[in-house]
């Protein structure tokens, strides 16, 4: 089965740097942009969390995952969500 990386950038208070926050899903039901933004809403209500950025998810591709984190990490500075595949 398929493992995908969500990756967003939150805050958690007004002035703070912002930084990625990461997990994983099995599921491949709705990845598409506007269904990966509503699980990361739902995760950050939970968590206390705010989104950073410009509120857009981008597609950044399938790799190993030390090359999806890399490409997370390339992702213009305004970028909120980035999520890939992980080739196992």
């Amino acid at each position: 089965m398929p493992k995908y990386l969500i990756a967003y950038r939150k805050i958690e208070e007004s002035g703070q740097k912002p930084e990625w926050a990461v997990f994983t899903t099995d599921s491949e039901l709705s990845l598409e942009a506007h269904a990966v933004k509503e699980r990361v809403e739902k995760r950050m209500s939970v968590l206390g969390e705010k989104l950073w950025g410009n509120g857009e998810a981008v597609w950044i591709g399938n790799g190993r995952l030390d090359d999806v984190l890399y490409r997370r990490d390339e992702a213009t500075p305004e970028t909120s969500i980035v999520y890939g595949l992980i080739d196992a």
